[in-house]
Formats: structure tokens, C-alpha cells, sequence
């Protein structure tokens, strides 16, 4: 449903999002119902079904937001101290909700073709655009070395995010570590 909305309803629906995502990050997937979130959003249901017909519509388009906020980070990084940079605001923004809203996308995945399609969307999406900043910082560097690099520092990133999340010792020191290894990765220094 492609929706043209007027700068009041942009505005109301980036609200309906930021509610939806602190439901879900704070409450679970099992509390994601669109009547929670519209009273979070002091809205009636019928009005929030104006912008999400359905939850799954809601859950796409928090993903698809949520995306949004990594690859500015991911764009933001030109070298490969910027790099190294956005390995670490990645993994803050993974182990402060977005995490919840990745891993619910994940889960989902593996049970409903949509998610499936979303996930593999999501994924490629990232893959590609880490490529352009890998090709910056590596130059001549074959292109299936760039595919591979640019998974191995997504699934680098995923596991650090997934250990502190799980409450691993020295998250901080775990983060730097990562950091580095994605710099060195990255530029195939080591």
C-alpha cells in the first residue's frame, strides 16, 4: 500500500514508528499488537490502520526504519578510521533495541515467506553498501573478496552485538577489539 502522506501525517507516522519500536525493544514481539501500539500512540486503532493495515505492515516498515538508521552510519564512514567508527555506533545501536527489532525480523524469517524476503533484502542491502566503503578504504581488492569481507564483518558485528547482549564481560573492550578487526578486515592489513 504505497500511502502519500502530507507533512502532519509523515510526522504522525514517524511517532507511530518510535512507539512501535519502544513497544517492542521494552515489551517482546508477544505484546506487538496494533491496539497496544495505538494506545501507545494515543491514537485509535482504526486511525493507526489508516498508516498499517496490518501488525506485519507495522513490523516492515519499523524494520525498513530501522535499516535506514544503519546505513547512515555505514554512509557516514569514508575511510577507514570512519570505518571503524561506524563498526562501533552499528554495534551501540544492535545492543540498544535495534537488536530486538533485527532479531524478531530473524526469528520471523525462518517461519513466514515475507520476513524471508525482507531479511535477504535487508542483508544484500547492507552487504552492497558496506562494499562501496570497503572498495574506498581497499582499492583493486577483487570483487568476490569485497562480497566475502563485507559478510564477514556483518557476521563479525552480529556476534559481538549478540554476545553483549547475552551479557558478555567487558562489552566496551569487546566493542574496540571489534572495532579493529573490522578495520583490518576491511583493508586486509594483518
Amino acid at each position: 500500500m504505497t500511502t502519500s502522506f502530507s507533512d502532519r501525517g509523515r510526522a504522525r507516522r514517524d511517532a507511530v514508528l518510535a512507539a512501535a519500536r519502544e513497544l517492542l525493544v521494552e515489551d517482546g514481539f508477544d505484546q506487538f499488537v496494533l491496539r497496544r501500539v495505538a494506545a501507545r500512540s494515543e491514537m485509535t486503532l482504526g486511525n493507526l490502520q489508516y498508516y498499517f493495515r496490518s501488525r506485519d505492515d507495522l513490523l516492515e516498515a519499523l524494520i525498513r526504519a530501522e535499516f535506514e538508521h544503519d546505513l547512515a552510519a555505514v554512509h557516514s564512514a569514508t575511510t577507514a578510521d570512519g570505518l571503524e567508527a561506524a563498526a562501533r555506533a552499528l554495534v551501540r545501536n544492535w545492543t540498544t533495541g535495534a537488536g530486538s527489532i533485527f532479531g524478531t525480523m530473524s526469528l520471523l524469517a525462518y517461519h513466514h515467506e515475507r520476513f524471508s524476503r525482507l531479511n535477504r533484502e535487508i542483508y544484500e542491502a547492507f552487504y552492497r553498501e558496506l562494499g562501496v566503503l570497503l572498495r574506498t578504504v581497499s582499492e583493486g581488492v577483487p570483487e568476490a573478496e569485497v562480497r566475502m569481507r563485507a559478510r564477514l564483518i556483518t557476521s563479525l558485528l552480529d556476534g559481538v552485538a549478540m554476545q553483549i547482549h547475552a551479557g558478555a564481560a567487558a562489552p566496551e573492550e569487546l566493542t574496540t577489539r571489534a572495532a579493529t578487526l573490522v578495520v583490518t578486515i576491511a583493508t586486509g592489513a594483518g
